[in-house]
Protein backbone atom coordinates (compact mmCIF):
# COMPACT_ATOMS: atom_id res chain seq x y z
CA UNK A 1 0.00 0.00 0.00
CA UNK A 2 1.24 3.49 -0.90
CA UNK A 3 2.53 5.83 1.91
CA UNK A 4 -0.75 8.01 0.49
CA UNK A 5 -3.70 5.60 0.71
CA UNK A 6 -1.78 4.34 3.72
CA UNK A 7 -2.35 7.74 5.66
CA UNK A 8 -5.64 7.98 4.59
CA UNK A 9 -6.94 4.75 5.87
CA UNK A 10 -5.67 4.79 9.14
CA UNK A 11 -6.98 7.84 9.65
CA UNK A 12 -10.24 7.07 8.27
CA UNK A 13 -10.47 4.39 10.69
CA UNK A 14 -9.77 6.85 13.34
CA UNK A 15 -12.82 9.10 12.61
CA UNK A 16 -15.11 5.90 11.98
CA UNK A 17 -14.27 4.66 15.20
CA UNK A 18 -15.16 8.04 17.13
CA UNK A 19 -18.35 9.16 14.51
CA UNK A 20 -19.77 5.91 15.61
CA UNK A 21 -19.90 7.03 18.97
CA UNK A 22 -21.58 10.30 17.56
CA UNK A 23 -23.95 8.81 15.58
CA UNK A 24 -23.06 11.43 12.49
CA UNK A 25 -23.66 10.56 9.14
CA UNK A 26 -21.09 11.23 7.33
CA UNK A 27 -18.79 10.45 3.38
CA UNK A 28 -15.65 10.40 2.25
CA UNK A 29 -15.41 13.08 -1.21
CA UNK A 30 -12.34 14.42 -3.40
CA UNK A 31 -9.35 12.77 -4.56
CA UNK A 32 -9.22 10.56 -1.72
CA UNK A 33 -12.53 8.93 -2.35
CA UNK A 34 -11.60 8.31 -5.98
CA UNK A 35 -8.40 7.24 -5.02
CA UNK A 36 -10.20 4.35 -2.50
CA UNK A 37 -11.82 3.60 -5.27
CA UNK A 38 -8.79 2.72 -7.83
CA UNK A 39 -9.60 5.08 -9.86
CA UNK A 40 -6.00 6.77 -11.11
CA UNK A 41 -4.81 10.02 -9.73
CA UNK A 42 -2.47 12.27 -11.55
CA UNK A 43 -0.71 13.40 -7.80
CA UNK A 44 -1.90 11.38 -4.20
CA UNK A 45 -4.78 12.99 -2.12
CA UNK A 46 -3.15 16.42 -0.65
CA UNK A 47 -5.75 15.94 1.68
CA UNK A 48 -9.16 14.32 3.33
CA UNK A 49 -12.66 15.68 2.77
CA UNK A 50 -15.58 14.69 4.88
CA UNK A 51 -19.26 15.42 3.84
CA UNK A 52 -22.21 16.15 6.14
CA UNK A 53 -24.94 17.46 6.79
CA UNK A 54 -24.52 20.97 8.96
CA UNK A 55 -26.07 18.81 12.26
CA UNK A 56 -23.87 15.63 11.64
CA UNK A 57 -20.76 18.07 10.90
CA UNK A 58 -21.47 19.63 14.16
CA UNK A 59 -21.38 16.03 15.97
CA UNK A 60 -18.40 14.85 14.23
CA UNK A 61 -16.72 18.21 14.90
CA UNK A 62 -16.92 17.39 19.03
CA UNK A 63 -15.63 14.07 18.62
CA UNK A 64 -12.56 14.84 16.26
CA UNK A 65 -12.69 18.04 18.74
CA UNK A 66 -8.64 16.52 19.54
CA UNK A 67 -7.38 16.97 15.96
CA UNK A 68 -8.98 19.80 15.33
CA UNK A 69 -6.71 22.72 14.29
CA UNK A 70 -9.57 25.74 14.15
CA UNK A 71 -13.17 25.57 15.05
CA UNK A 72 -16.26 25.18 12.49
CA UNK A 73 -16.96 28.29 10.67
CA UNK A 74 -19.10 29.43 7.77
CA UNK A 75 -16.85 30.06 4.41
CA UNK A 76 -18.85 31.53 1.47
CA UNK A 77 -16.48 31.81 -1.81
CA UNK A 78 -17.90 32.73 -5.33
CA UNK A 79 -18.84 29.43 -5.83
CA UNK A 80 -19.04 27.25 -2.05
CA UNK A 81 -21.23 27.97 1.12
CA UNK A 82 -20.29 25.53 3.42
CA UNK A 83 -19.04 25.26 7.41
CA UNK A 84 -15.56 24.24 7.65
CA UNK A 85 -13.88 22.55 9.55
CA UNK A 86 -10.08 21.28 9.69
CA UNK A 87 -7.98 18.55 11.79
CA UNK A 88 -4.92 16.99 11.21
CA UNK A 89 -3.76 13.04 11.91
CA UNK A 90 -0.10 12.66 11.86
CA UNK A 91 0.81 14.16 8.47
CA UNK A 92 -3.07 14.22 6.91
CA UNK A 93 -5.03 17.30 6.52
CA UNK A 94 -8.84 16.35 7.36
CA UNK A 95 -11.32 19.46 5.74
CA UNK A 96 -14.35 18.42 7.34
CA UNK A 97 -17.59 20.49 5.14
CA UNK A 98 -20.74 20.85 6.94
CA UNK A 99 -24.22 21.69 4.24
CA UNK A 100 -22.36 22.35 0.87
CA UNK A 101 -23.08 24.17 -1.56
CA UNK A 102 -21.86 25.31 -4.89
CA UNK A 103 -23.09 28.19 -7.08
CA UNK A 104 -22.45 28.45 -10.96
CA UNK A 105 -24.18 29.84 -14.11
CA UNK A 106 -24.90 26.86 -14.56
CA UNK A 107 -27.02 25.78 -12.18
CA UNK A 108 -26.89 25.56 -8.17
CA UNK A 109 -26.00 22.46 -6.43
CA UNK A 110 -27.02 21.66 -2.89
CA UNK A 111 -25.64 18.27 -1.21
CA UNK A 112 -28.09 16.65 1.34
CA UNK A 113 -25.80 13.80 2.96
CA UNK A 114 -28.23 11.79 4.40
CA UNK A 115 -31.46 11.89 2.30
CA UNK A 116 -29.70 11.75 -0.96
CA UNK A 117 -26.04 11.15 -0.83
CA UNK A 118 -26.26 8.61 1.86
CA UNK A 119 -28.75 5.93 0.02
CA UNK A 120 -26.85 5.77 -2.60
CA UNK A 121 -23.11 5.94 -1.48
CA UNK A 122 -20.24 3.08 -2.54
CA UNK A 123 -18.58 1.46 0.54
CA UNK A 124 -14.69 0.40 1.11
CA UNK A 125 -13.64 -2.11 3.47
CA UNK A 126 -11.37 0.20 6.00
CA UNK A 127 -9.73 -1.89 9.18
CA UNK A 128 -12.72 -4.16 9.58
CA UNK A 129 -15.31 -1.28 9.30
CA UNK A 130 -17.29 0.00 6.07
CA UNK A 131 -16.90 3.63 5.11
CA UNK A 132 -19.12 5.73 3.15
CA UNK A 133 -17.98 7.22 -0.13
CA UNK A 134 -19.55 10.26 -1.97
CA UNK A 135 -21.64 8.87 -5.15
CA UNK A 136 -19.89 9.09 -8.57
CA UNK A 137 -22.54 10.92 -9.81
CA UNK A 138 -21.89 13.67 -7.09
CA UNK A 139 -18.41 14.14 -8.11
CA UNK A 140 -19.55 14.54 -11.73
CA UNK A 141 -21.86 16.75 -11.00
CA UNK A 142 -19.33 18.83 -8.69
CA UNK A 143 -16.89 19.16 -11.08
CA UNK A 144 -18.13 19.69 -14.09
CA UNK A 145 -19.66 23.06 -11.78
CA UNK A 146 -16.48 24.28 -11.17
CA UNK A 147 -14.70 23.31 -14.69
CA UNK A 148 -12.44 20.53 -14.00
CA UNK A 149 -12.78 18.17 -16.82
CA UNK A 150 -9.70 16.44 -16.17
CA UNK A 151 -11.92 14.87 -13.56
CA UNK A 152 -14.91 14.86 -15.13
CA UNK A 153 -13.38 12.37 -17.91
CA UNK A 154 -11.99 9.95 -15.33
CA UNK A 155 -15.48 10.16 -13.14
CA UNK A 156 -17.38 10.09 -16.51
CA UNK A 157 -15.29 6.54 -17.33
CA UNK A 158 -15.84 5.10 -13.80
CA UNK A 159 -19.78 5.28 -14.55
CA UNK A 160 -19.52 3.58 -18.17
CA UNK A 161 -17.72 0.75 -16.28
CA UNK A 162 -19.78 0.28 -13.36
CA UNK A 163 -22.23 -2.54 -13.69
CA UNK A 164 -25.30 -0.60 -11.62
CA UNK A 165 -25.79 2.31 -14.24
CA UNK A 166 -29.68 2.37 -12.46
CA UNK A 167 -28.68 3.04 -9.11
CA UNK A 168 -26.39 6.31 -11.01
CA UNK A 169 -29.23 7.67 -13.15
CA UNK A 170 -31.49 7.00 -10.42
CA UNK A 171 -29.05 9.41 -8.10
CA UNK A 172 -28.86 11.84 -11.18
CA UNK A 173 -32.71 12.21 -11.68
CA UNK A 174 -33.39 13.13 -7.70
CA UNK A 175 -30.45 15.71 -7.68
CA UNK A 176 -31.93 16.93 -11.05
CA UNK A 177 -35.49 17.28 -9.24
CA UNK A 178 -34.09 18.80 -6.09
CA UNK A 179 -31.59 21.40 -7.84
CA UNK A 180 -31.52 24.10 -10.29
CA UNK A 181 -29.66 22.50 -12.77
CA UNK A 182 -29.13 24.08 -16.37
CA UNK A 183 -30.83 22.23 -19.22
CA UNK A 184 -27.34 22.16 -20.69
CA UNK A 185 -25.96 20.77 -17.58
CA UNK A 186 -28.52 18.20 -17.00
CA UNK A 187 -28.26 17.27 -20.56
CA UNK A 188 -24.45 16.88 -20.33
CA UNK A 189 -24.87 15.48 -17.16
CA UNK A 190 -27.92 12.16 -18.23
CA UNK A 191 -25.20 11.73 -21.24
CA UNK A 192 -22.05 11.25 -19.36
CA UNK A 193 -24.28 8.74 -16.70
CA UNK A 194 -25.73 6.94 -19.82
CA UNK A 195 -21.86 6.06 -20.95
CA UNK A 196 -21.25 8.48 -23.32
CA UNK A 197 -17.91 10.10 -23.16
CA UNK A 198 -17.22 13.80 -23.21
CA UNK A 199 -16.62 14.05 -27.25
CA UNK A 200 -20.15 12.51 -27.96
CA UNK A 201 -18.94 8.10 -27.72
CA UNK A 202 -19.73 5.40 -26.04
Amino acid sequence: MRTEEASVTESLAVIARLARTAEAAWLVGGSAGLMLRGLSLPRPPSDLDLYADEPDAARLHRVLAPYAIDHPEQSRTELYDSVLSHYRMGSLQIELVGGFTITHASGIYHTETREVLLPEAEYEQVDGGRIALVPLVHELLFNALRGRDDRTALIAAAIAASSDRERHERLLRTIIARNRLSPELTQRMTRWVAGESQDGQR
